[in-house]
């Protein structure tokens, strides 16, 4: 065979099947940027809230670099840094902890760093910056609020620094301070620089203060990699490379560390593309099916003077890749706007993320493009093998309905009947029944279940996990770093709690107390974190929330026990202490104490016996909603950790006061509170009704994106119907004009197109009634179990709904595509087969 250089033939053939099918183009151009919009806006969305929740996790883990080593020495430093894995480092050194007496219940650390520890430590300085000279200073504006100092550069402060060997006392130059991000871990620090730790540690031996437990003069090397795959493996081998014993730390706020561990987070995502794939291809294919059918004696013609299957594969293939290339651009600007928009309104939903951060990478467009396209590829394939596989003298004779059974005759003893011949018309093509199923299976089967999710999400539990009476007063200015307070921490002081308990109409007050204790790995946590995760694990100090409740707290208690039973009259005692899991990675909880442990706290004269282990988040409501890394919140009756504290001298603070007014007095009660906290900033106030309204905003949100993807989808399946029916009308239209010529009326044949519109609802009721109720049963059920404010509720209103109003649809579509075909003669259709 002789080759030839035909590729401008078929592109030319190509354009000008474009051209003739405008209609066909619009519908392809509609149904591409559809498909494209949503996989943008779902990249979009899942990128941004990664990004969002990354950033936070990374203010919180105190550094965007990958992960380092802990506890080195000045050689083991030098002989990591030559290792060609590592891209870019930088390096802090343990000097010690504050003394002062200000920091007694807050642990403040000392290091000497590098600038680029502070680069990449989100330490942004207002003025000045990392100490130079011997005598100077860098802290954060919450540490010299403790120290009663100004913030103001070149500052006398006097501090004293614990090296564990001596403590060190003498007066330091500020020389720049930058603000404490409340989220931010690193808010117990203080920078030196490296002329004090040469002439003050350099008798210290790093060997020794490693044993000691105190790491002063020990060195901790942060570094960067080409990308955050792997992280602990490559860690891992660089230690083996460079023979090197230390500890590892891995910065899990990087998505590729979760994702290895939890691959399941990506799966919902995956699913909803999975769908918008499925549903694009069953309307792009259908669209393109509809072409060949209607062109095929043009393909069987080019097919009969030469033009082989491969070129008319061809001809199929640049139609679709043309029409991908112009719709795309719009699908991926419209997705990206969308994305955009819906990001914030996702992300407002989850208390985890904090802040937003829309993601711009190009993976979004690289992502939706190529699926995008994937699901164009697939969905034109099928219809250019269609073209290409059919015979020149069959393609006369196309009917888009192949029948490669034998003929069946049956025997009637009535005759024909319309309702019979409707029901065995549509079982003809079953390829193309089950792709008309499925396409409306999916859009019922999503919205069902985004409207059972929705209605599952129960008031009650809502308001449980924020408020427990009618009004309750939040002390703003408690939070959990180590110490930090944004305002003056006593405005919700006993007193103002006496004056609030005798308003007219509050009938009672619940108060929490709380208090914030650091303190070494004890046996217990060092045995929980040997025996569930790598030694890398083990936290250098532990952070404990300890929480004062009053008795009308207790009610909520047995509902997050996981280990022990809690019992009223022995936990009044103050004999014992509610223990709750500690978070030790995405994901994955521990617990560091178990039912009969005892724990003692410094400062503290009692021991405690833990009388049961609780959720990680167990009295939500009551707890600053704020957690740390490897640490964990524990709870005692108000009463005893008052008492506890008030004999170690630091009182716990009062972090909220619950209160509960009479039915008939709601409103007035809350004016008078107002009134009473008006002057006081720190002080916050919310009532039942302010939650109420929060759940109503969620519920809001979630209905945007729901019922806006499920429109989407919706309007997929819809114009896929549409398509399908045009198809079977268009096909048959020689056999519709045969039945016409033996008698048929075209009443007789309009009924029967309309029976055949009903069987189809019928059968896609029969579908969602069965399998799509199972489907979304345990959809929805798994989706409220995951989510603390929902109680699953299976409804069942949605599957009624939609039959009749697919009825009137299938009803109005039938007769719109036969009225064109009722206005030809029979004639000129008979002819058309000719």
């Amino acid at each position: 065979m002789i080759a030839t250089n035909n590729r401008k033939s078929i592109l030319n053939l190509a354009m000008a099947s474009l051209r003739a099918n405008r209609l066909r183009n619009l519908a392809a151009i509609c149904a591409i940027i559809l498909t494209t919009l949503l996989i943008t806006s779902i990249f979009t969305m899942a990128l941004s809230i990664n990004q969002s929740m990354q950033y936070a996790q990374m203010k919180t883990v105190g550094s965007d670099f990958h992960g380092g080593f802990k506890y080195l020495s000045p050689e083991q430093v030098e002989t990591l840094l030559k290792h060609p894995s590592i891209k870019q480092s930088a390096l802090s050194l343990h000097s010690g902890i504050l003394h002062n007496k200000a920091f007694d219940q807050d642990r403040v650390e000392v290091l000497q760093v590098d600038q680029n520890y502070a680069d990449h430590g989100f330490i942004e300085f207002v003025e000045g910056g990392l100490p130079a000279g011997e005598n100077e200073v860098a802290l954060n504006t919450w540490v010299l609020g403790k120290l009663g100092v100004q913030p103001e550069l070149g500052k006398e402060i006097t501090l004293q620094i614990d090296t564990g060997e001596r403590i060190i006392n003498r007066k330091f130059t500020l020389s720049g301070y930058y603000e404490a991000d409340k989220q931010l871990a690193m808010a117990g620090l203080a920078f030196v620089s490296k002329a004090f730790t040469d002439k003050n540690l350099s008798d210290i031996d790093p060997v020794q203060s490693k044993e000691s437990g105190s790491y002063v003069n020990t060195s901790e090397l942060s570094v960067m990699f080409n990308n955050s795959f792997h992280i602990e493996k490559k860690l891992n081998r660089i230690l083996a490379d460079t023979r090197i014993t230390a500890p590892i730390g891995i910065n899990w706020a990087y998505s590729s560390v979760s994702l290895a561990d939890n691959v399941e987070n990506i799966l919902p995502y995956a699913a909803v593309i999975f769908i918008i794939m499925l549903s694009g291809y069953l309307l792009i294919y259908n669209i393109f099916y509809i072409s060949v059918v209607r062109d095929v004696k043009f393909y069987g013609l080019l097919k009969m003077i030469g033009t082989t299957p491969r070129q008319l594969r061809r001809i199929i293939a640049i139609q679709a890749r043309l029409l991908y290339l112009i719709a795309l651009p719009f699908g991926l600007g419209s997705g990206y706007m969308t994305g955009r928009w819906v990001t914030p309104l996702t992300t407002s939903l989850s208390g985890e993320v904090k802040g937003n951060s829309l993601s711009s990478s190009p993976w979004i467009f690289a992502g939706a493009a190529l699926f995008s396209f994937l699901t164009v590829w697939i969905a034109a394939h099928k219809p250019g093998r269609l073209a290409a596989d059919i015979a020149p003298v069959e393609a006369v004779k196309f009917s888009g309905v192949q029948n490669s059974e034998k003929r069946t005759f049956k025997p009637s003893k009535h005759g024909a009947r319309l309702y019979r011949m409707s029901f065995s018309n549509l079982f003809r093509s079953k390829k193309k029944l089950s792709l008309m199923l499925s396409s409306l299976f999916l859009s019922i089967l999503l919205f069902n279940t985004i409207f059972t999710v929705i209605s599952s999400m129960d008031v009650n539990k809502y308001l449980s996990a924020y408020i427990h009476g009618d009004y309750m007063i939040h002390n703003k200015g408690i939070i959990q770093q180590e110490g930090e307070r944004s305002v003056n921490e006593t405005e919700l002081s006993e007193e103002l709690c006496a004056k609030l308990k005798h308003l007219d109409g509050v009938e009672s007050i619940d108060k929490v107390y709380y208090t914030l204790f650091s303190y070494p790995p004890d046996d217990s946590v060092r045995a929980s974190a040997e025996s569930s995760a790598t030694p890398s694990a083990l936290p250098a100090k532990v952070h404990t929330q300890l929480y004062g409740l009053d008795s009308g707290w207790y009610d909520l208690a047995d509902q997050d026990i996981l280990e022990g039973h809690f019992n009223r009259e022995q936990f009044d005692s103050g004999d014992y202490i509610l223990v709750a899991e500690t978070l030790t990675g995405p994901g994955a909880y521990t617990s560091y104490y178990h039912p009969g442990d005892t724990i003692s706290y410094s400062g503290l004269k009692r021991r405690y016996e833990v009388m049961a282990v609780l959720k990680y988040n167990a009295f939500y409501a009551a707890t600053s909603q704020t957690y740390f890394g490897n640490g964990y919140n524990a709870f005692l009756p108000a009463a005893e950790l008052r008492q506890a504290t008030l004999e170690s001298g630091t009182p716990a603070d009062i972090l909220s006061l619950t209160l509960n007014a009479a039915p008939g007095k709601l409103d007035e009660t809350g004016q008078l509170i107002r009134e009473a906290i008006r002057p006081l900033d720190a002080l916050q106030l919310k009532s039942r009704e302010d939650y109420r309204e929060e759940l109503s905003d969620n519920i809001r949100i979630f209905q945007i994106i729901g019922y806006g993807l499920s429109l989407v989808i919706a309007l997929i399946g819809l114009l896929n119907y549409i398509n399908s029916v045009l198809t079977g009308v268009i096909a048959r239209r020689h056999e519709f004009a045969v039945l016409e010529s033996i008698g048929m009326t075209k009443q007789q044949l309009k009924r029967m197109l309309v029976y055949e519109g009903m069987y189809t609802v019928l059968l896609t009721a029969l579908l969602t009634s069965t399998i799509g109720v199972l489907l979304t049963y345990c959809t929805a059920r798994g989706i409220a179990a995951g989510m603390a404010y929902m109680e699953f509720r299976m409804m069942w209103l949605p599957f009624i709904l939609i039959i009749p109003i697919l009825a009137v649809l299938s009803y109005l579509i039938t007769l719109s595509a036969y009225k064109p075909l009722a206005c030809s003669p029979i004639v000129e259709r008979l002819r058309e087969m000719e």
